[in-house]
């Protein structure tokens, strides 16, 4: 008796948090048309797919007439990846950009991305209504979009969970690491000040509703080590490789492992966490550069 010739679709071993939204700054006072964002053919370096104003009205000549306030749908052209965009006044939203401008957090920022949050108008939050099982076209399909508003509006891309601003320029990498996904594109180191050293976590893996990363005790000279090892992690999980308790990563010779964390509960509540712990017979710094020897090679 043959099988029947069905199967599940092939997916990475994860998805796609309904959790996972970026929100869209823009400093036009007059928003271009959902067809200008995404239509079927990709014309005029839209995203390829079809977007519609939801609110039961089937009048066509809204796809071509500036986006007004409210809620949309923006769908691939497969209809695997359907997005919900709801756009907003930035005082529906509630929104200061003086809040952030004028806070430690924007001292190193780019005085362009500080200029457009004091200009932004309108906001529109990107949200994933499903998404394609490969979540890899659904994560290109979902920047694409954030990216063409942005670029058409002048404006930012706000990532929260990952605690950025981005300019829609430098959203999708140009030399990615990985044909299929860039963890630079999705997830960002951050550090913190403990008193056992130097704290290095991830922000971004729970896009995937996966736990984060951190590594404690390190010194300031191993931060630029530990941004790179880090990633690289999270990398190896994005392309299927999951993580679980035990796993080891790094250098045959000073490995870590992937033990419980995420213990500081005024950061972590409700996150999961692995703690990467080095050898004992190593610290942190150690077990870093003993990987940066290996891959530098």
């Amino acid at each position: 008796m043959r099988a029947w010739p069905f199967s599940k679709p092939k997916t990475p071993g994860y998805g796609i948090s309904r959790g996972y939204y970026l929100t869209i700054l823009s400093t036009r006072s007059v928003l271009p048309a959902i067809a200008e964002v995404a239509n079927p053919s990709g014309a005029g370096a839209a995203a390829t797919g079809l977007g519609v104003p939801l609110g039961g009205s089937s009048d066509k000549s809204l796809l071509v007439e500036p986006m007004r306030l409210g809620p949309y749908a923006i769908a691939s052209n497969d209809r695997k990846t359907v997005l919900r965009m709801l756009v907003m006044s930035k005082e529906e939203a509630a929104y200061d950009p003086e809040m952030y401008a004028r806070s430690q957090l924007a001292r190193d920022e780019d005085p362009e991305v500080i200029s457009r949050l004091r200009a932004t108008w309108t906001i529109a939050q990107l949200t994933f209504e499903s998404h394609d099982p490969g979540v890899y076209p659904a994560l290109d399909f979902f920047l694409g979009v954030a990216v063409r508003l942005a670029t058409l509006t002048e404006g930012v891309i706000a990532d929260s969970i990952c605690e950025r601003y981005r300019l829609p320029e430098n959203v999708i990498e140009t030399k990615r690491i990985h044909p299929l996904v860039d963890v630079r594109e999705h997830v960002a180191v951050r550090f913190a000040t403990k008193p056992d050293g130097i704290h290095a976590y991830t922000l971004g893996m729970q896009k995937f509703a996966m736990p984060e990363y951190e590594i404690s005790g390190l010194f300031d000279e191993d931060s630029n080590g530990a941004e790179r090892f880090l990633l690289t992690v999270c990398q190896t999980v994005l392309v299927g490789d999951v993580t679980k308790l035990g796993d080891r990563f790094g250098s045959p010779k000073a490995l870590f492992q992937a033990a419980d964390g995420g213990f500081d509960k005024g950061m972590w509540e409700g996150i999961p966490v692995f703690e990467l712990l080095p050898p004992t017979s190593m610290t942190p710094g150690d077990a870093i550069r003993a990987w940066l020897e290996d891959v530098d090679r």
